[in-house]
């Protein structure tokens, strides 16, 4: 008995030892994640191709204008630019393009200039990685809205206009169109695209992301956000994302991310453009892209911290604290709310799970009921062996 008694304080205090450790494990790799950018790191040049001029890139991928394709929903063929904006960062620097589709109207010019004045300021601190911020639009129907965007276009320099109708329908190719535009004119490192209705701390991206270019050793090939898995192929007429079969014939598209907003590296483009040749472009924007980076071998990647849920007020402070990108259906009252938040919880740990356990009153009462759980569990499994035990032992007598 007294065996049977060591044996369970022994096991008890391991497990305290062990809970100890992992505790201070959490606390270290927590800190080092809050490592800042250097500027060594920014002048290592790390974009692939930026050795070439504007023209020689330009050049290269022109041949990609002419992909085309074709099902009973869509005729797909690239937008050209109408108007461009002009960056203020040296084209051959920017490690992070944000483009933000945005449309034509009253509504669309409010939400631009709630995201500029909010998450895409470009004022905000983001380290020693250059981001640009670019809104994407199509060419509007009548003349006065027509005006509207040029004076707009014309004072922020930052919104590039396609030649296109803004519809659902189009909305894969006007995406489509802006990441063409966005490897042949800037060349960026990583695209992240975006809605105007969803928030972004910036930051915190360039930061994941720039962990993720350092420790990924397949390279910097990435599709990542809020990734949501088979999903089933909606074929009812009156269904706004309908799919025809000629279109696409599974019932079941493979994972893709969330239209909301979602990172792609750049040099998975010219692969990406061309797998639209082999599997038509049809109007569900998301879950095409999905297809197309199947077709080209890409998994997509959830990346921590991109949330999408409808009501930011179901956001706990470990929501915030490892908040990324939250959306969507966000206006500027909801994109202030998150602001506050997010400066408010900025101490805590970015990793959600890290913060709720160590923080969270919930988190530690669930921690004390699994080591309650695990300590009564180790009793009985001590106290099982030491029957068994005495079993073994007393046929090795009879023996």
């Amino acid at each position: 008995m007294k065996r049977a008694f060591c044996e369970i304080v022994t096991a008890v205090g391991l497990l305290h030892v062990a809970i100890v450790v992992i505790y201070l494990n959490l606390y270290h790799q927590d800190v080092k994640s809050k490592r800042i950018f250097t500027k060594e790191e920014e002048l290592e040049g790390r974009i692939k191709g930026i050795s070439s001029s504007i023209n020689d890139i330009s050049t290269k991928y022109s041949g990609l204008k002419d992909v085309r394709s074709q099902c009973s929903q869509l005729t797909f063929s690239f937008a050209s630019h109408v108007t461009q904006p002009t960056l203020h960062t040296n084209n051959t620097s920017i490690f992070l393009l944000v483009l933000i589709t945005s449309g034509v109207g009253t509504l669309y010019s409010e939400r631009r200039n709630s995201v500029r004045n909010t998450w895409g300021d470009k004022s905000i601190k983001s380290g020693q990685r250059n981001w640009e911020r670019v809104f994407v639009i199509g060419k509007a129907l009548s003349a006065e809205h027509s005006e509207e965007i040029r004076q707009e276009a014309a004072f922020f320099e930052d919104i590039l206009v396609l030649d296109m109708a803004d519809s659902y329908k189009n909305l894969v190719i006007k995406i489509l169109s802006e990441l063409l535009w966005s490897l042949i004119h800037v060349n960026p490192r990583f695209i992240l695209k975006a809605d105007d209705d969803v928030y972004v701390h910036v930051p915190g991206l360039l930061l994941w992301l720039d962990n993720y270019a350092n420790n990924n050793y397949a390279g910097d090939k990435l599709y990542g956000g809020f990734v949501i898995g088979d999903g089933e192929v909606r074929r009812g007429e009156k269904r706004k994302n309908r799919v025809a079969r000629d279109c696409l014939a599974k019932d079941l598209y493979p994972p893709y991310c969330t239209g909301a907003f979602y990172v792609l590296s750049t040099d998975i483009l010219p692969s990406l453009f061309k797998a639209v040749e082999r599997r038509p472009a049809f109007p569900v924007e998301d879950a095409y892209m999905g297809i197309l980076a199947q077709e080209i071998g890409l998994q997509p990647v959830d990346i921590p911290g991109f949330y999408f849920r409808k009501k930011v007020t179901d956001y706990g402070r470990c929501d915030f604290a490892s908040a990324i990108a939250v959306g969507h259906n966000l206006g500027l009252v909801e994109f202030i709310f998150v602001a506050k938040n997010l400066e408010q919880t900025k101490q805590l740990p970015k990793s959600y799970y890290k913060c709720f356990l160590m923080y969270e009153w919930v988190g530690f009462i669930f921690l004390l009921i699994f080591l309650i759980i695990l300590v009564f569990l180790m009793v009985i499994f001590v106290k099982f062996l030491s029957h068994l035990r005495r079993i073994l032992y007393g046929i090795y007598l009879k023996v």
